[in-house]
């Protein structure tokens, strides 16, 4: 990582463009990295690399989990940023470890700056809570520039790189996206300040403009027609569904399924995410009559949905009301000792409920998609569900992040005191 803070210069900051790496920019981007390796301030490598060689590790981002983006000015890759695996277990796929490395010629122009704020504003969005880096001891300007983002001192490892026969520690920076606000007091999680304005702002802004984002993907015609044959939900809804579960950590857990519309979502959304994820969906079944979607037997009908959909081997159906002792047991033999990374919730009233039975599953910074919060004023079944969501967002369990579609309100668990819920 390399960058000496300083106020960007005005054509940088005004026509410096950031977007996704593309293949061809790739002998730009190994140049630039080559430039650190004699510095011995930078990076680990001793030896300049190929353009062939990391061709490999180039392939291996993604735009929606692991990102590589470039920054150009003038037509010119100036700078890149690059989100990776952090460590292979399961439980670190929150974690991202970012690099950053700037042109020679562009430093102390902000660039890097940019990169990062791009970085932490978008993490929430790419399903990424925490971000780490790692930058040798040495490297005073890189670790200033960090510090500059809320980026702390999460540990040192002493002498571990050997550079010209110079032993040299390595510092681990991190932070969480967006900022943590809250204390651990023994089992439980308290809120001791109010969230950022401007992260929560960002988050909000983010997730629409993932929305927009995926408006002009294939899979927006993909769900236009699993809405239109299978869903009451809104498009937009449905599409948020599938990015959440395309990106979340943890299992997903689907609270009235009924025949299937937001199940096939977000199965899609596991498919795509080439990660090993299940979801479970509770549905009691039964009949409805209604002009576009009546059925006669509604768990019939979801299960041949899912078989035409090619996605029955990624759901598990539970037959029964989310609120019956067989239908938790159920619950948790099904996620085993997995937690639940995406709730979807749109069964009956008692939203308050359906979360108390199975909060103690939820990952922190889970995403919720919670339906019925709008609604005619007379319906007997809006009113009770808004009561619910608004006492646990008081209570700092909930994170709204906006209302999509026509009744739906999105966001995230913050995790909260049992008795709180109870």
């Amino acid at each position: 990582m390399s960058e000496n803070p300083r106020p960007p210069t005005a054509a940088t900051a005004t026509e410096m463009i950031i977007r996704d790496a593309l293949e061809s920019d790739l002998p730009a981007i190994i140049e630039i990295y080559n430039a650190t390796v004699p510095t011995r301030m930078v990076t680990a490598e001793l030896e300049p690399t190929t353009v062939e060689a990391r061709l490999p590790w180039f392939r291996n981002h993604s735009p929606d989990q692991h990102p590589f983006w470039v920054a150009e000015f003038d037509g010119r890759v100036i700078g890149w940023l690059d989100f990776k695996t952090f460590l292979p277990r399961c439980a670190y796929r929150g974690t991202a470890e970012i690099s950053v490395y700037v042109d020679q010629k562009f430093r102390r122009r902000g660039v890097a700056r940019q990169l990062l704020e791009q970085a932490i504003a978008r993490a929430p969005s790419l399903g990424v809570d925490a971000i780490v880096g790692l930058i040798f001891a040495h490297n005073a300007p890189s670790l200033k520039l960090f510090e500059r983002f809320r980026f702390e001192r999460w540990g040192l490892l002493p002498g571990v790189a050997r550079l010209d026969g110079v032993e040299r520690d390595l510092v681990v920076i991190g932070r969480h996206c967006p900022a943590r606000d809250d204390t651990i007091t023994g089992p439980t999680l308290q809120r001791t300040e109010p969230m950022s304005s401007n992260s929560h702002l960002n988050d909000c802004l983010n997730l629409m403009h993932t929305l927009m984002q995926y408006r002009q993907e294939p899979i927006h015609a993909q769900l236009l027609k699993i809405r239109d044959e299978h869903s009451m939900l809104h498009l937009d809804v449905l599409i948020l569904i599938y990015h959440f579960a395309k990106i979340c950590s943890g299992q997903i857990l689907e609270i009235g399924a009924f025949v299937g519309g937001a199940t096939i979502a977000a199965a899609l959304g596991v498919r795509d995410s080439g990660k090993r994820k299940r979801i479970v969906a509770i549905e009691p079944g039964g009949s409805l009559k209604h002009k576009r979607l009546g059925t006669r037997n509604i768990l019939r009908d979801l299960e041949r949905n899912l078989t035409r959909q090619r996605v029955s081997e990624i759901v598990t159906v539970i037959k029964g009301h989310s609120s019956e002792p067989a239908t938790i047991t159920a619950v948790h033999q099904a996620l085993g000792s997995d937690e639940i990374g995406l709730l979807i919730l749109d069964a009956d009233a008692a939203k308050r409920r359906d979360i108390d039975r199975y909060g103690d599953k939820f990952t922190d910074g889970s995403w919720m998609v919670i339906d019925d919060y709008y609604g005619p004023t007379p319906d007997s079944k809006i009113a009770p569900a808004r009561a619910d969501v608004d006492a646990l967002v008081a209570a700092g369990c909930l994170a709204p992040l906006g209302f999509y579609g026509w009744s739906t309100w999105v966001g995230r668990w913050r995790g909260c005191a049992a008795e709180v819920i109870r």
